[in-house]
């Protein structure tokens, strides 16, 4: 997703919404070769699945030195816990050669009865 550049982050953590209930929240995230998705921010603990590995790099704007690059391999599982603030991700590049694509499973918070 190529969109103008916003000092707040989206709330879109993928670039397709698949499927979402009041339990779980799905993303497709899939960047071909030079395709950014924007800063944006996690509000749910979350676990990515990645599809198709590649070359990545995270890209803060006002702050080069943050910058990092990133390789996934294919069938990666990786889970983040989100604190009560959010995590806020920067500018996701896919700086490879091929498309990358990962799905973005986001664990609604519950109510407990």
């Amino acid at each position: 997703m190529n969109e103008a550049t916003s000092s707040e982050p989206r709330e879109e953590v993928g670039t397709h919404l698949l499927f979402e209930n009041e339990r779980v929240r799905v993303w497709d995230l899939a960047l071909a070769p030079g395709e950014w998705l924007e800063k944006h921010i996690h509000r749910d603990d979350f676990l990515f699945v990645v599809i198709n590995g590649g070359d990545l790099k995270h890209i803060d704007p006002q702050h080069p030195e943050n910058d990092r690059s990133l390789r996934y391999e294919d069938d990666l599982v990786v889970f983040h816990e989100v604190g009560s603030e959010g995590k806020v991700h920067n500018r996701l590049v896919n700086v490879g050669e091929a498309p990358y694509r990962n799905l973005v499973i986001e664990l609604k918070k519950t109510s407990v009865l």
